[in-house]
């Protein structure tokens, strides 16, 4: 962390995996004391309602416990990455111990032979951050001249 930065706050998320499932007597005394006396037909029915609920929800669960965990993994990596990038803010030399806290995977291609030339596509793939797309050199010059052009359109990042 850097000197001027506060201090980042812990966030306890409530943990509702450790509450046990109602009992069937629970939840007959659960609907007898809000509805009163049921005959057994209305009780039937509901249960029936409860336990197609409750099976409905179980996937949606499962699926949310997987998205956090992704979730947690990415902030993970993230909090590496920028611990690495402020410990590495005046690299000198690129070490393979800085390559490997960097880059997640680099994917290289078939080479491709047109114009007399051989072509390998490279993506390269950060820690975090995906695959980056890195302009090209058009791409470039049209953004100069963009910022050339329109110099009170540039904000300023601190």
């Amino acid at each position: 962390m850097f000197p001027d930065e506060p201090a980042p706050k812990e966030r306890k998320r409530p943990n509702h995996s450790h509450k046990p499932k109602p009992s069937r007597k629970q939840i007959i005394k659960l609907v007898r004391a809000s509805l009163g006396e049921i005959d057994e037909a209305r009780y039937r029915r509901l249960m029936r309602e409860y336990e197609t609920e409750q099976r409905d929800l179980e996937p949606q669960v499962e699926k949310s416990k997987s998205d956090l965990e992704t979730f947690d993994q990415k902030a993970v990596d993230l909090r590496l990455l920028l611990k690495t990038v402020r410990e590495q803010t005046d690299v000198k030399e690129l070490t393979p111990a800085l390559v490997n806290s960097l880059i997640e995977r680099i994917e290289v291609h078939n080479n491709d032979k047109y114009d007399g030339h051989c072509h390998v596509k490279v993506d390269i793939y950060f820690t975090v951050v995906g695959m980056m797309n890195v302009p090209d050199e058009k791409e470039i010059q049209a953004m100069m001249e963009e910022m050339k052009n329109n110099p009170k359109s540039l904000k300023l990042v601190s």
